[in-house]
Parts: structure tokens; C-alpha cells; sequence
């Protein structure tokens, strides 16, 4: 096992250039939620090359489960785009309708193995949408326009660090397919890499979880560049407070009048959107723990002498916990009608978005922090650390660890040139290597049941794979 180690670190310092130029190319070309036509078809022809079985299309991703279907003309647009910027028609075809999530797997186990001697299934989620919304910075001090990568789509942008998660992705695939016959010999079970769309605005985990993307997973990994994790070297290896959000667009509809001639005569939808922005502020906190709400956009009305028919207001509530964010979104609708009511007017909401709350597994981040040691070359390992964000990973988390496996949401630090979301975000992407390893390392660890070398165990290790087994009945190959 020490001589595939060294294998992997090798492989991954090769990869260097190559998560790079891709990490660029996606930069350059970002997409939105439900519009990743290039990134998808790019990611598909990476794991159909390195001996992935894929899965995608309307087998990854279950229609229904959306909160809001795309229209029909976003879609074309998108697709029409990523055609002209040469993605494969054939991908592009198989994901139609938005339908961009997609994995792969990797098949370990020798051919006609039975159902109960199987390894484990691992797999690790990689989010792929851009920010919508936000213009990239132009100026040459922006080192992504200074370099020519900077994106070509006004309005869109990668803010987040998803170009590098997708590139890491990518990497990955390449790396343990191309190691396949090796690991074969050492290890059993399954690798799946998932590729999912709208991770902004918690949209794309529980339409790929309703699709079976995480059924029968073991121990899943998430993974994000930068956040919490400070500076280049710095390792987060368990996250804990998720916190839970539900979304909403909400329309007030009233009745039109002359504002000057005869204002009785109408119900301003206005003054009931305004009603409720104030009054939702002023929702009690719970004692059970944080929670969370905002309206971050207002609209409504026709003419300055018209009073108006209708409004819309854009909201968000969050909680500690899955229930938090339900206390908070029951008392936001009690809110909203009191509010249509007061002015005589109605109100309807659809939820466009929503996620769980939880946290990371914490023997599965103790045992990150002993593989990150064994590698070395991290200035800093924390085991564990707050969030206190949403990220719709905790979906896919939470359905992990209800069915008895194991979830952690790693953190990989590195230099930014601003915050997450900024229009000058950008970091360091010597950061990718490192991680790569590190990705590659666990998928190794955890297809081995939790083992990678008898001799060197820790008790703590050794906890781990019998609460594994325990767990899920894993068939463990030493």
C-alpha cells in the first residue's frame, strides 16, 4: 500500500497543469443552475474515458423533485451555448430539460461478485454551478482578466470555487481510473463521483437524492476550496452546523386605482409586500437555537400614479436544524397572509429552494485528520470545525447518515483574492494538487474499509472500521 501511495502522489503532481487549464476553461465559461451543458458533457466524456460507468440524465437526476422547473427557453439558450462552445450534442441531448446532474462508478469487485461480499460504495459530491447574477471585475488587477480566463458571460460568474471542484473532480476520475487494475488487487467495492447541478440556492442534492444518487453510499465525502479554511495548507476535515434553509418567491396581488382620482377604489399590493418585509424581521427567535431570515429583493407597482396591482418579494429563512428553519418558515407564512389581509389583498409563495441542516460524521473526520497526517505537507489539520451556512451537501449528508453511513464535508485552504460571491473572487490554484491527493488518498482508504496498513492502525482507526462494518455489514478485504 505504500508503494501505491506514492503512486498517487506522483499521479497527482502530474496533474498540476491539467487541473489548471481546466479549472481556467470553466472559469472562462460559466453556467448557472440548471444550465451546465458544457461543464456536464465535459465531465461525462472525462468519466466514460477513464473506465467510469455513467449514469446521468434523467436516471441522476428525478424531474419532479426540483422545486422549480426551468423554463423551457432558459434551457434552449443554454444548451444552444454550450453547443457553440463545444460541448458533445450527444451529452447535451441526454440532458435535456436542465437535466445536468450525473456520476460515475467504479467497479472494484471481481466480475460476478455476491451481493453480500461486496466492498464498500464511497463516493465524493462535486458541486458545478456558477453564480448567477454577479459580472466578473474586468480590470487588470483581477488576475483571472489579467491572464485572459476571466468569463465571457456577463451576469454569470464562477464566485465560489466550483470550476476548481469540478476540475478536482475530473482529476480524480483520471487518477483512480487510471489505477484501476492496481486497486483491484488491493481493495473492493465501488468509487462514485458525483457531478451535481444547483448547488446555489439549494436547489440540485434532492432531485439527484430522490434519483438514488447517494442509495447504498457507505461513507460520502463533500469538499469545498477555501471558506473556513484559511490560507494555503490548512485542512478542515469535519464541518458541522449545516444550517437548514427554505427559499421562497412570493407574490402579493391587489387591486389597480388611480392613486390621485380614486385611491379607495384599489388594494395596494405594495403596501402589503412592505408590511410584510418589516413584520417578517420581527419574527421571535426560538430558544432552541439560531435562526436566520432575510428578504434581499423587493419589486412591485406599475407607475407612480397607479397604486399597485401586485409585488413580489424574495425571501430566505434558515435554522440551526431542519425543524429551526421549519419554525421559521411556518411563522413567515403566517406572516405573509396577515400581511395580504391587512390591505385587502392575496398572497401565494412557491419554494425555490431548500436543504437540510446537520454536520459531518465525526469518526469519519478523525480519520481524514490521520490520513492528512500520513500524507503530510498541511501546515494545519483541524478535525473539525462550524459553518454556519447552508451548502445542500447536508441533504445528501443527512440521507448518508439516516441509513446508517458515514458523511463529511471537507475544507481545503487556500489564498483569495476577495470573499466567496464577490465579483473578484479567485484563488490560489496550487491549493488543487494538494487536495487532489488527499481525495485520492481517502477513496483508497475508505475502498479498503477504513484500512490502509495493518502495521501502522491506531486504535482510533481501528474503532472506525469496526463501527463501518457494524454499521452497514461491509465485506472488509485486508
Amino acid at each position: 500500500m505504500e508503494r501505491l501511495a506514492e503512486e498517487i502522489r506522483r499521479r497527482a503532481g502530474e496533474a498540476g497543469p491539467r487541473l489548471t487549464a481546466l479549472r481556467r476553461h470553466l472559469h472562462r465559461h460559466p453556467e448557472p443552475a440548471w444550465g451546465e451543458y458544457l461543464t456536464a458533457s465535459l465531465v461525462a466524456r472525462a468519466l466514460q474515458d477513464a473506465g467510469f460507468r455513467l449514469t446521468l440524465g434523467a436516471n441522476a437526476l428525478r424531474p419532479s423533485a426540483r422545486p422549480r422547473q426551468p423554463e423551457a427557453a432558459f434551457c434552449t439558450a443554454q444548451s444552444g451555448r454550450a453547443l457553440n462552445e463545444g460541448a458533445d450534442p450527444t451529452l447535451v441531448a441526454c440532458m435535456a430539460g436542465g437535466l445536468t446532474g450525473l456520476w460515475g462508478d467504479l467497479d472494484l469487485d471481481s466480475p460476478g461478485t455476491p451481493e453480500d461480499e461486496r466492498g464498500p460504495l464511497v463516493a465524493f459530491r462535486f458541486d458545478m454551478d456558477a453564480n448567477a447574477g454577479i459580472t466578473e471585475a474586468t480590470d487588470k488587477d483581477h488576475f483571472p482578466a489579467a491572464q485572459g480566463f476571466a468569463s465571457c458571460h456577463a451576469g454569470c460568474m464562477h464566485a465560489c470555487g466550483h470550476d476548481g471542484h469540478v476540475a478536482l473532480g475530473v482529476e480524480l476520475a483520471r487518477l483512480l481510473g487510471g489505477l484501476r487494475d492496481e486497486l483491484s488487487r488491493h481493495l473492493s467495492g465501488r468509487i462514485r463521483l458525483i457531478f451535481q447541478p444547483a448547488e446555489e440556492g439549494a436547489r440540485g442534492a434532492l432531485p439527484m437524492s430522490e434519483a438514488g444518487a447517494v442509495d447504498g453510499v457507505d461513507v460520502l465525502f463533500g469538499f469545498h476550496i477555501g471558506f473556513k479554511a484559511e490560507g494555503p495548507g490548512s485542512l478542515i476535515c469535519g464541518t458541522q452546523g449545516f444550517l437548514a434553509t427554505t427559499k421562497r418567491d412570493v407574490l402579493f396581488s391587489g387591486v389597480p386605482a388611480h392613486a390621485g382620482a380614486a385611491p379607495e377604489e384599489g388594494k395596494d399590493a405594495l403596501l402589503a409586500a412592505c408590511s410584510a418585509v418589516v413584520n417578517l424581521h420581527a419574527i421571535s427567535r426560538n430558544g432552541k437555537g439560531g435562526t436566520r431570515i432575510a428578504v434581499g429583493r423587493l419589486e412591485g407597482g406599475e407607475a407612480r400614479n397607479v397604486i399597485p396591482a401586485s409585488a413580489r418579494l424574495f425571501m430566505e429563512t434558515r435554522g440551526e436544524t431542519t425543524e429551526l428553519d421549519a419554525y421559521m418558515a411556518a411563522e413567515s407564512e403566517r406572516i405573509l397572509r396577515a400581511s395580504a389581509d391587512l390591505w385587502g389583498c392575496a398572497c401565494e409563495w412557491r419554494t425555490v429552494g431548500n436543504s437540510a441542516g446537520g454536520g459531518s460524521s465525526p469518526e469519519l473526520a478523525r480519520l481524514i485528520a490521520t490520513v492528512a497526517e500520513a500524507m503530510g505537507g498541511w501546515k494545519t489539520v483541524i478535525p473539525m470545525s462550524g459553518f454556519g451556512a447552508t451548502e445542500d451537501f447536508a441533504c445528501l449528508m443527512s440521507r448518508v447518515q439516516a441509513s446508517g453511513g458515514l458523511a463529511s464535508y471537507l475544507q481545503v485552504g487556500t489564498d483569495r483574492a476577495a470573499g466567496h460571491h464577490s465579483d473578484r473572487f479567485d484563488f490560489d490554484e496550487t491549493c488543487l494538487g494538494r487536495a487532489l491527493e488527499l481525495l485520492a488518498r481517502l477513496a483508497v482508504r475508505m475502498a479498503g474499509g477504513g484500512q490502509e496498513d495493518t502495521e501502522t492502525e491506531t486504535e482510533s482507526d481501528m474503532e472506525f472500521l469496526d463501527e463501518v462494518v457494524r454499521r452497514k455489514g461491509i465485506h472488509v478485504q485486508l
